[in-house]
Formats: structure tokens, C-alpha cells, sequence
């Protein structure tokens, strides 16, 4: 007797088997690794959307070696870059080989040297003067994040050029002169820099909800008279500057000298650091969509996603600061730039180097003499 279709299904359904445990668990893995891959995917979409907005700028003379970079193929980016890639900083365990001399320049595969330029170019006509250079030096062998700030009335040697005021590098060959300029007068190896124009630094101050500062008096006198912002109440104390007060709060000449000009410079880099430390993702990913069109770079694309995949590590590094040149290391005199007597400090390059060096690269010693 010919069994029917309806007696066939229910003994289809009797016999057949139930999951196993290990089936179990696997289908939930499969279901995960499928949630993962779909975040990762519109996570990578947002990526290349923020990242598309950073003016990228080729810069085969300011590349050099980067202790960073491999040479596995890039995938958009690399029409920017060549056919570099960024590999991610400080995952890998420290080499054995340590602080080199590599082309006659100081470098150590652990330490990435990035030069910040704040371009003063509200002029008409004017590629402007950087009035602001400091190097930001992320020091994965020691765990430490330095500061340095470099003298802008230096009178330096500029390749290819009279020596100048270092300042003036910048609107004579633009950031790879300015690179330039440093590596050939201090010693140490510069890998990437970043380019922000003064017109700028208000609205990136002011997407991060102003910055945290501690103000003297005589300079909240100064902050509240000239700045432009309608606040006219500070005094001595701390505060949270707008982009507007903190922009002339980093360049007040009237107080002091120019070597506490560049101490205020690196103390709003501090405090934005500070403030990135103690931001939620949704902040950080505000002020970057709204601030990475308003600087220049030679950083590749994939360069910056290595670093801000790390950067939550990078921002809790005990932070360090100091200054080129040093005191002691330094004649202040007068010199005949063009037709015009100026007043410049010339650095004992020596010694500012030997500082530079020690600096950033920690107790680190030369354990390499290259000229690859």
C-alpha cells in the first residue's frame, strides 16, 4: 500500500534530526561574524566619507622613509602616495636596532615625527609665514607623547636659499622646505606634517567646544580687549576658551617674549589633547568631520586611519614639552635680512640638535650608521 504524501511529510518529520549542540553554536557564530562584517562594512563607508574630506597634498619631497609605511599596495589612496601603505604604528615589539643615522638625519622605526604649521596668511596675496611650528612626536618605544616648539625668529641656514628667518621657509618652498630646514639644521628625521591656516583655527577650536586654559590677568586684559569674542569678563583663573580667545591667546606678543608666545601655542595643543582624552566617540567623530577640511597634509588616507585606529592609546601617553633653541643655546643679535637690520636668535646647532635628539628619541643611542 502506497503511503500518502501527508503520511510521508509527518514521517519525514518524525525521524528527522534535531541540531546538534556544536551545529548550535555554530549557526550563532556565523550570525555574529555576519553582524561584525556588516558593522565593519558601514563602518568603512563612514571612514572613507570622513577621510575624503582631509585636502591631501603629494608630496614626494616630503616623504622620505617612514618608519610607518610598508610597500604593500594601497588601495585609493595610493594614486596620493604611491604605493605606500600605512602600517599601524606600535604594534609591533620594539627593534633591536634602536635610534639610527640614516642620510645624516636621527631616526628610531619606534618614533614618528609629525611637524604641525600654523600659517600666518591673512594677507592678500601671501603664501604667509608659519607662525607657529611645533613637532609632535609620538614615541611608541617609550609610550610618551613630546611637544617641541621651534623659535620662529631662528636665523638658520634654508637649503637652496639665504639663510632667513626660519619662519620664512614656508612662503619661500612651502612645508617641504620648511622640513627640510629643520632636518638640515638640527639632525632629526621629519616623517609627515600638517598644515593649519589661521583663518581655520577658530572653527576647529570651536567644533571641540572651546579649549581649557589658565589665564594671567594681563593676559584675560588682552584676551577680553582684543579677540573679537563678545565675552568681556575673564580674569585670572581657568576657563574655556572660544576658537576666537584661544587664537589670540597663542599669539599675544605683549606679554613677555616670544619664548612664552610659544609656551601658550603648546599649551592649547595640550589641552586639546586633554580634551580628546576625555571625549566620547560621537564628539571626536563631530570634530573630525567638521575640522578635516580645514588642514593640508602629506598623510595618506590610510596613513590616518592607522594612526586614529590607535589614537584612544596614543592620547593617554604621559605628555612632554620643550623648545628650539634651549636656553643658553642661543645668541640674540641683529643681522641684515634684504635691505632691513632685524633682531634673530642664532642657535648653537650643535647643541639644539644634541638637546633635539635626546629629546624625542629618550636615552636611546646610535646603534646604526646608514646612508641607505
Amino acid at each position: 500500500m502506497r503511503e500518502t504524501l501527508e503520511e510521508k511529510n509527518k514521517r519525514h518529520l518524525k525521524t528527522r534530526r534535531r541540531p546538534t549542540k556544536k551545529a548550535a553554536v555554530r549557526n550563532v557564530l556565523v550570525l555574529c561574524l555576519s553582524v561584525v562584517l556588516l558593522v565593519a562594512g558601514i563602518g568603512c563607508v563612514y571612514a572613507d566619507s570622513m577621510l575624503g574630506r582631509i585636502n591631501v597634498v603629494v608630496d614626494e619631497q616630503g616623504q622620505g622613509d617612514n618608519p610607518f609605511i610598508s610597500t604593500v599596495a594601497d588601495d585609493a589612496s595610493s594614486a596620493e602616495e604611491g604605493t605606500q601603505s600605512a602600517a599601524v604604528p606600535g604594534i609591533t615589539e620594539p627593534d633591536n636596532e634602536g635610534l639610527k643615522l640614516v642620510n645624516g638625519l636621527y631616526r628610531d622605526d619606534m618614533v614618528v615625527n609629525i611637524l604641525l604649521m600654523g600659517v600666518d596668511d591673512y594677507q592678500p596675496n601671501d603664501p604667509g609665514r608659519t607662525d607657529s611650528m611645533m613637532l609632535l612626536t609620538l614615541d611608541t618605544r617609550h609610550q610618551q607623547l613630546k611637544v617641541t616648539s621651534f623659535m620662529r625668529d631662528m636665523y638658520v641656514a634654508i637649503p637652496g636659499k639665504s639663510s632667513n628667518r626660519i619662519n620664512t621657509a614656508y612662503s619661500m618652498g612651502g612645508p617641504s622646505l620648511l622640513v627640510s630646514t629643520i632636518e638640515a639644521n638640527f639632525g632629526i628625521d621629519i616623517d609627515r606634517w600638517v598644515v593649519v591656516d589661521f583663518s581655520a583655527f577658530n572653527e576647529i577650536i570651536d567644533a571641540m567646544g572651546g579649549v581649557e586654559i589658565t589665564l594671567t590677568q594681563a593676559e584675560a586684559n588682552l584676551i577680553n580687549q582684543y579677540s573679537g569674542d563678545p565675552r568681556w569678563n575673564l580674569g585670572e583663573g581657568t576657563y574655556t576658551l572660544s576658537g576666537a580667545q584661544a587664537r589670540y591667546y597663542s599669539r599675544i606678543r605683549a606679554i613677555g617674549d616670544d619664548f612664552e608666545r610659544t609656551q601658550r601655542q603648546r599649551n592649547v595643543i595640550e589641552s586639546i589633547v586633554n580634551k580628546f582624552k576625555n571625549s566620547d566617540i560621537g564628539t571626536i567623530n563631530n570634530v573630525l568631520y567638521n575640522t578635516l577640511n580645514l588642514i593640508q597634509t602629506n598623510m595618506s588616507r590610510n596613513y590616518i586611519l592607522s594612526l586614529a585606529a590607535n589614537a584612544l592609546t596614543y592620547l593617554n601617553y604621559d605628555m612632554y614639552q620643550m623648545r628650539v633653541p634651549g636656553d643658553g643655546q642661543y645668541d640674540s643679535t641683529y643681522v641684515m635680512i634684504g635691505n632691513s637690520r632685524a633682531a634673530v636668535l642664532v642657535p648653537d646647532r650643535e647643541a639644539c640638535s644634541q638637546s633635539l635628539v635626546d629629546f624625542v628619541f629618550g636615552d636611546a643611542s646610535v646603534t646604526t650608521d646608514s646612508d641607505e
